[in-house]
């Protein structure tokens, strides 16, 4: 992030770190040392690459000084300011990064709802709206020392539950509920559909070993 971090740049940090922690697969991922032994530090790492790419559409300090052009009474707009990462963008961005550091590849879709959420937070901390960042923290502060339910392999015995064993959202169904999120289907790219199994457990699998 930027050495002057400005109030958005904060509380979109707030956010993503927030929603990180809320992923069952990069949970999965970092709970089983996937990216090695810094694993823990490699979600902190995916956080700081995602706010950087937002960051980066901000004007600077000096551009906002001279943005006004001295002879015109029109704000002129800074050459250097890049666009505004998109949805699918991001989403590439995921699951290259799962595939590279965590040697995961993901076929559930959940890496284009974490990054429909990052956009959100973006727009919603240019407009300094904390409602939803507030809300995936209290969420995230929920799951911890929690894990969603998974299979390491086919017939495996190796389940992870929720460490209080309890999946029962007492609060009620919420569609934004990322605590109680559906388990990821984490697929080795030769397998075309995942191995479910009568209780509804999905396999777990990883593309090689390091």
């Amino acid at each position: 992030m930027a050495s002057d971090t400005s109030p958005i740049s904060v509380l979109f940090a707030r956010g993503i770190l927030a929603r990180l922690a809320l992923w069952p697969a990069l949970r999965i991922a970092v709970h089983q040392n996937w990216g090695g032994p810094q694993s823990a530090q490699k979600q902190r790492w995916l956080a700081g690459i995602i706010i950087d790419e937002f960051e980066a559409c901000l004007p600077s300090a000096s551009a906002s000084l001279t943005a006004f052009d001295s002879h015109q009474s029109t704000p002129i707009h800074p050459s250097h300011t890049l666009p505004e990462p998109d949805t699918e963008y991001i989403e590439t961005m995921l699951l290259q990064i799962m595939d590279d550091e965590f040697e995961v590849a993901l076929e559930d879709g959940s890496a284009f709802d974490v990054a429909r959420d990052v956009v959100r937070l973006w727009n919603d901390a240019k407009e300094g709206k904390d409602g939803y960042v507030k809300d995936l923290e209290m969420q995230a502060d929920q799951t911890k020392g929690k894990m969603p339910r998974y299979e390491v392999d086919a017939g495996s015995a190796s389940d992870w539950e929720d460490s209080d064993g309890d999946n029962e959202d007492e609060s009620g169904s919420d569609s934004e509920d990322f605590g109680n999120e559906v388990v990821p289907q984490l697929l080795n790219h030769a397998k075309e559909v995942p191995d479910i199994d009568e209780d509804g457990f999905t396999t777990v699998k990883r593309r090689g070993g390091r």
